[in-house]
């Protein structure tokens, strides 16, 4: 079926037809079936992205650690993850817009989520591994609400196999909507389907699939690049919207901008919100999901000064008139958004 424009489905029929120009219906698929998807080297980037991200990542552990940062013997029985990687290295953050990966995370979350994490692990061979898990965020037991909250993307720096120590996956429990139990945990831990798939590969996951990881038998390093992203009023794991500076909004496109959340509505203050930035925020950098507030996975133009730093806000400060402002602009736009919502009625009894 040809995909168009259709304004009922605010960006995700924009969003539909960029996946399907990746050829990523089959992943959008197994996401829905399965819980989880691989999506090969092929249609994630150049085959000279996987060496660029690995020589980052083993600067960054020599940085972190000194010589031996990637000395075998000091990973050895380890799997260990490496927080806030964003800033190490500005392939990192082109990571974080990737076509693909950001695509399908925006097709689990939204077209306006934001970056939660990016982190690497880095396993060493030995008996460790990661038990079965989901990733919601309340580790409680209970039952989970449907829509996914949470997703991860994880780039294989190094080839995965079952024997290098993979991630696995539990097929299907993303339907259950709860966490493990102490006893599925350890019924799944081999039962588990390892994924298999060369270096460069990413797999991408909700919060509501359980998995895990297999113990590392073959000698050298298994490492990972993952970006996990979050619906926009949830909050992030690591200080992006804190720690970007303006020459990292610079030289990525807009939509790094939206990733970093710098144009939230939140926190509020005593005059609410900065309807001046919110307006003249550019497509991709704000909230939304409608059709005007879509920006292209292919957009990879340097933002060059479009986005801005989030401006330092005094909370405590009340001004009546910008309030009364802000007020009727809200009235405003609830009168117009309530006409587009009628139109669509109309159109659609006629």
């Amino acid at each position: 079926m040809e995909i168009g424009d259709w304004k009922s489905t605010g960006s995700v029929a924009l969003l539909h037809q960029e996946l399907r120009q990746l050829g990523l219906d089959s992943n959008i698929a197994e996401l829905s079936s399965f819980g989880f998807t691989v999506v090969p080297p092929e249609k994630v980037g150049p085959p000279e992205l996987v060496e660029e991200v690995r020589e980052a990542l083993e600067k960054t552990m020599l940085r972190r650690y000194g010589p031996d940062g990637l000395a075998p013997e000091r990973w050895a029985n380890v799997n260990d993850i490496q927080r806030f990687m964003l800033w190490e290295d500005p392939v990192f953050e082109r990571l974080s817009y990737n076509p693909a990966g950001l695509g399908l995370a925006q097709y689990l979350l939204g077209t306006d989520c934001v970056l939660s994490l990016c982190a690497a692990w880095v396993k060493g061979p030995g008996e460790i591994r990661t038990g079965i898990h989901g990733d919601y965020l309340d580790p409680a037991i209970n039952a989970q609400p449907e829509r996914v909250i949470n997703c991860n993307m994880h780039f294989m720096v190094t080839d995965y196999t079952k024997d290098d120590g993979a991630i696995s996956f539990v097929p299907g429990s993303h339907m259950w909507r709860r966490q493990v139990t102490a006893g599925e945990a350890e019924k799944w831990a081999d039962q588990a389907v390892a994924v298999e798939a060369p270096a460069g590969s990413m797999v991408i996951w909700g919060n509501h699939t359980w998995h895990g990881s297999y113990p590392k038998k073959t000698q050298g390093l298994r490492m990972t690049l993952q970006c996990e992203y979050m619906r926009r009023r949830h909050q992030t794991e690591e200080a992006y919207r804190e720690t970007v500076t303006q020459e990292a909004l610079d030289r990525n496109p807009v939509r790094f901008a939206g990733l970093m959340d710098v144009y939230s509505l939140f926190p509020f203050g005593k005059s609410d919100w900065d309807i001046e930035r919110q307006t003249n925020a550019e497509p991709g950098s704000k909230g939304g999901q409608s059709i005007n507030a879509y920006r292209s996975l292919f957009d990879m133009e340097p933002a060059n000064g479009r986005t801005t730093l989030r401006p330092r806000y005094d909370y405590m400060h009340h001004d009546g008139k910008m309030t009364s402002e802000r007020n009727a602009e809200r009235a405003r736009r609830m009168k117009a958004a309530q006409n587009g919502v009628q139109d669509i009625e109309r159109s659609k009894s006629s």
